[in-house]
């Protein structure tokens, strides 16, 4: 099928022929320098001129996203649908006026993405927009952490939807399967855990609402939630919009995404192999374009002069508009402001001969920052011999078959020493040596002096008539050092991390936390960040306690507003504090510091962005 049209190109209507051919679209027209622009950053885009036989064309798939943008260029505005005013609903239950927002907004869209921070009540704004869908069928995809909190929700309201429940991994298995019930709606929760175009779990909710959007057309809905939607950068934003309205982002892929966010450079890894590495974000005007440097540190022994930047990440707020809506707490709730406290403690002079003897020894730079990390902690993880076992690859026997039997060899290639002859039905295992068994190793902890412990039984201390704390570490062994200080100091302790729930007390942790203060006085919460960092409620303690922290800017961001919500108490007020030893915690800190501000960026929120660059300059 063959189409004259016109394209856009600034002011101007391009003639455009578009040739429809199989799964891929042919675009060919005079030469327009902006329109070329418009096509080379469509998903697939590929210029024909240059094979056998030349074709003076553009090839593109014919995909949602390129459909999308095609009709964009002919004018036709894809975008209406997001362009239009929120149409206000009444509503029975007690919402409060952002959640009201929220729910509008996802009933008039159909598809969006909800970047609500967190306690701000996404759920029973969801809640609501099941219900007034005028459909039952709808799924319900998050977290296994979250599953249980929404059920709750649900009951809690009296929902007359009953979402069918599936995590994120469950959703890879059912999207692999030749024939699914769609749903007519789905609400894919803490959608961050999406945000990467490589993962199954993302590739496959991208699946799931493209096969909603063929089956049901406009008549769907694809609802995405999330407290911290970029928490590791902008890119994180580009799936997610894929998800909902592929095509909304003008750039065809991830790549021509970041290279629109950011100034990329090819850099040579150790095996010789160029790869593209960013070099600086596009966060702020007052950097060059072209090296991403301040104006302020612009050498002038550069190749270039200062050129100014125009402010992408700033900018991508302004183009998701209408397809995201954004809601911080402190336009929502009335609630105390976080109180950033630093303990800085002074490390002992054998604790800094003892990293200084382990960034000597360290193979590569990620082994050592793990070491020092432990060590700033008070431990050192051993891997020592415990015993050993059957074989797995012999099965205790010591001979496996031999490799080259049926093969053509001649006996004089093989090495004159070599046990592996052709006429040899089996040879020497060469996992265990002919042995049957291999070794096996036990990690142990190795404890070491740490100003850490000293503070937080101070902080303990200081916390002691509130009764409540929420402690996270970034090591399984950093949380068993806090749980044996806890004990030491007399509190009851609940610990939750990746091997699971354990607490001193009997009955349900988070209630005994919450509720029973009179029962049960002084109880710590510890946990990692990463699996203890989503949602849940901790008010009852006004402090979080990070002993250390990892590199993951989501597990922070959540974490610190599990008390930092409704309930919170406003006289106490929330206070976050981080107990700083060695250089690395220094180092992860200002790293999370500064994927906070550049999801502050690209969530429209100007201040805190105008934060980070005060604290830059001080």
């Amino acid at each position: 099928m063959i189409i004259d049209t016109k394209f856009k190109s600034g002011r101007y209507m391009v003639p455009v022929k578009l040739c429809f051919e199989d799964d891929y679209i042919y675009i060919s027209f005079g030469y327009n320098k902006a329109l070329i622009a418009e096509i080379k950053v469509m998903q697939g885009a590929r210029w024909l001129g240059f094979e056998e036989p030349p074709r003076k064309v553009w090839r593109i798939p014919a995909s949602p996203r390129n459909l999308f943008q095609i009709r964009y260029l002919r004018g036709l505005n894809p975008y209406k649908i997001y362009d239009k005013d929120i149409i206000k609903h009444d509503y029975n239950r007690p919402l409060y006026s952002h959640q009201k927002a929220l729910a509008d907004f996802f009933l008039t869209r159909k598809r969006g993405i909800g970047a609500a921070e967190m306690g701000t009540g996404k759920s029973l704004a969801a809640i609501e927009v099941m219900e007034r869908s005028g459909f039952h069928n709808w799924w319900y995809i998050g977290p296994k952490s979250a599953i249980k909190a929404v059920e709750y929700e649900l009951m809690k309201w009296d929902s007359k939807i009953c979402p069918i429940m599936y995590s994120y991994n469950k959703l890879v298995n059912i999207m692999k399967s030749d024939s699914i019930d769609l749903p007519q709606g789905v609400w894919l929760d803490e959608s961050s855990r999406v945000k990467s175009p490589t993962s199954q779990r993302s590739q496959a909710a991208l699946l799931l609402a493209d096969k909603m959007r063929e089956t049901f057309k406009d008549d769907c809905y694809v609802i995405l939630t999330s407290g911290t939607p970029a928490p590791k950068s902008p890119l994180d934003w580009y799936h997610q919009a894929e998800i909902v309205c592929p095509g909304f982002l003008k750039e065809g892929t991830y790549s021509k995404f970041r290279s629109s966010l950011a100034i990329i450079a090819q850099q040579e890894s150790p095996f010789g192999q160029a790869y593209p590495k960013i070099v600086s974000w596009l966060d702020d005007s007052n950097k060059c374009a072209i090296c991403g440097r301040f104006k302020d540190e612009h050498i002038s022994i550069t190749d270039h002069s200062f050129t100014p930047s125009i402010n992408e990440c700033e900018r991508l707020y302004k183009r998701l508009s209408g397809l995201v809506l954004v809601q911080f707490k402190k336009d929502c709730l009335e609630l105390p402001e976080k109180i950033y406290r630093r303990i800085e403690l002074k490390p002992s002079k054998k604790t800094l001969d003892m990293a200084k003897a382990i960034v000597a020894n360290a193979n590569t730079v990620i082994k050592g920052l793990i070491l020092l990390r432990e060590l700033s902690d008070g431990f050192q993880y051993i891997e020592s011999e415990s015993g050993t076992k059957v074989c797995p690859i012999c099965l205790g026997t010591g001979e496996i078959d031999n490799p080259l039997i049926g093969m053509d060899i001649p006996e004089d290639s093989m090495p004159k020493d070599s046990n592996l002859l052709p006429q040899d039905s089996k040879i020497i295992c060469d996992g265990c040596g002919g042995t049957g068994k291999i070794k096996t190793y036990a990690r142990t902890t190795q404890q070491i002096e740490t100003p850490k412990d000293q503070a937080l039984r101070d902080l303990l201390d200081e916390y002691s008539e509130v009764g409540r704390v929420v402690i996270y570490g970034g090591f399984t062994g950093s949380i068993d050092r806090c749980v044996q200080i806890c004990q030491d100091e007399k509190w009851e302790f609940i610990r939750a991390d990746g091997r699971g729930w354990h607490s001193s007390i009997e009955g349900d942790p988070i209630v005994n936390f919450q509720d029973k203060l009179s029962e049960h006085p002084r109880v710590a919460f510890i946990g990692q960040p990463g699996a203890a960092g989503m949602g849940l409620t901790l008010t009852a303690s006004p402090v979080v306690i990070y002993y250390s922290n990892d590199f993951n800017g989501e597990s922070r961001q959540q974490s610190e507003d599990r008390i930092h919500r409704p309930g919170a108490d406003t006289n106490r007020g929330c206070t976050i504090i981080d107990l700083l030893h060695l250089e690395t915690d220094y180092l992860i800190l200002e790293n999370l510091k500064k994927k906070k501000k550049l999801q502050a960026l690209t969530m429209g929120d100007v201040t805190k962005a105008l934060e980070g660059n005060c604290e830059r300059h001080t």
